[in-house]
């Protein structure tokens, strides 16, 4: 496997300062992201005051390498902003 882990945490942490940007003005809180083997794969946390992707690691490096990164990780945000829309309009 070529990909590093580097080169994966890369990836989320622009993921991640793209979806803060891009919802700066939304009611909820910013992302933040944890690297951790405490999930399969990925994993989002939510609490009162903070929203966390979860991603393991050896996962990501694979996810990324297969060039899969965007619909296994960056759409796990976008379905949350679905989910929330469709639970406030419904």
């Amino acid at each position: 496997m070529i990909t590093t882990f580097k080169k994966g945490e890369e990836h989320v942490a622009t993921l991640i300062e793209v979806t803060n940007f891009t919802h700066a003005d939304s009611a909820v809180s910013p992302w933040s992201y944890e690297l951790t083997s405490d999930v399969h794969n990925v994993s989002v946390m939510v609490a009162a005051a903070s929203k966390t992707l979860k991603v393991n690691p050896t996962w990501l490096r694979f996810v990324v390498e297969s060039g899969d990164f965007t619909a296994c990780v960056a759409d796990e945000i976008v379905a949350w902003y679905l989910i929330q829309e469709l639970t406030r309009s419904g």
